[in-house]
């Protein structure tokens, strides 16, 4: 499994745009061959962060993700409405329950 932890903090005026693109991500990634899990969480500290869960079945889901057009939109769209770049955490499974 390979998971991959993306962070976003919205300008504020922007949240609900970046928020209606994150939820179009999970229509698409529940698609995708590969996709274990995609979702998109809100941050309750901070409303204009988000958080979005990404769990693949191996890191080349990922990546064929990543190089989707819509995605790639995405990001050039987020360079505009977000305060900062994306951070992304990219992870290999060693042990999980459940």
């Amino acid at each position: 499994m390979h998971l991959l932890l993306a962070e976003l903090s919205a300008r504020p005026a922007c949240a609900g745009e970046v928020e209606e693109i994150l939820r179009k991500l999970v229509d698409i990634a529940s698609g995708e061959e590969g996709n274990v899990r995609y979702a998109v969480h809100r941050r309750k500290d901070d409303t204009n962060a988000f958080v979005v869960y990404e769990l693949y079945r191996d890191a080349a889901a990922c990546d064929a993700h990543l190089g989707s057009p819509p995605v790639k939109q995405a990001l050039e769209r987020f360079e505009t409405l977000l305060s900062a770049p994306p951070r992304l955490v990219f992870c290999d499974l060693i042990a999980a329950a459940g």
